[in-house]
């Protein structure tokens, strides 16, 4: 960081992704909330600074989301739900390296880095297929909020050629659709068991 005032900011979302993680979750899932959480806020902020997602923080993601589905889900998970997440991380890997060479082929210039491509493997070792699609749909949406506030609230000089540091939407991004799906989950079971 930078700056106190960064410091400061990075402190207290850290602090928030643990207390949404330990007052949600049971402690097993909480430290895993928080290791993926503190993860993505690393990874969020690098990418602000430097327009760069450095591998040792998102490669890592993709096994560890992997053992997470594993583990997690314990004795009533079934083969095919980490099957699923594989398939989601290749898809994710392969969705925006296809948006990556893409965009290079229109534009002539690189428009999505490596980093991100790496992420999207990641989203989908974490989230499967479902959860894929709502964590890039999040991401894009909060990217094109982010432009748009920039460009007519604050009169900047953005244009097609300034460069924005997707990480910092779409890793956070994974965290919350985490979240969701797991809270998703489990109220779905709470409300079963308790029918008669």
């Amino acid at each position: 960081m930078t700056s106190r005032r960064a410091l400061t900011i990075f402190l207290i979302l850290a602090s928030a992704i643990a207390a949404v993680s330990l007052y949600v979750f049971e402690p097993y899932r909480a430290a895993v909330s928080c290791l993926l959480g503190w993860t993505a806020l690393a990874i969020a902020v690098y990418d602000a600074e430097n327009l760069i997602i450095p591998d040792v923080l998102s490669l890592p993601l993709i096994p560890f989301g992997l053992i997470a589905v594993w583990l997690l889900d314990g004795a009533d998970a079934e083969q095919a739900s980490v099957l699923e997440h594989i398939a989601a991380a290749i898809a994710g890997c392969g969705l925006l390296y296809a948006v990556r060479q893409g965009y290079y082929l229109w534009r002539d210039r690189e428009g999505l880095g490596l980093g991100d491509v790496k992420l999207g493997a990641a989203a989908g070792a974490w989230t499967g297929l479902q959860g894929l699609s709502n964590v890039l749909l999040l991401a894009c949406v909060l990217a094109i909020s982010y432009v748009v506030l920039l460009r007519f609230y604050k009169k900047s000089s953005i244009t097609a050629m300034t460069a924005v540091p997707f990480g910092i939407f779409l890793a956070p991004s994974i965290w919350v659709i985490w979240c969701i799906d797991f809270l998703a989950v489990g109220t779905k079971f709470n409300l079963l068991a308790a029918t008669p």
